[in-house]
């Protein structure tokens, strides 16, 4: 599961900034973790979702 307090956003963006090739300044560094800090805030709780083996998409969404 992902756990927005154990998750290290600057240390993931170092990391994989590299990997798919951006070249990134200290600053803009820190501001891509930190939007990054907050869209894993936000995915925790849809992450924490338990689905059934049988779980699938929607065909069509209808609020």
């Amino acid at each position: 599961m992902l756990d927005p307090d154990r998750f290290d956003p600057a240390a993931h963006v170092a990391a994989v900034a590299p990997a798919v090739g951006l070249v990134l300044d200290a600053e803009r560094q820190a501001r891509v973790a930190a939007a990054l800090a907050l869209v894993v805030r936000i995915a925790a709780p849809a992450f924490a979702v338990q689905l059934t083996k049988t779980a699938e998409p929607a065909p069509v969404y209808r609020p």
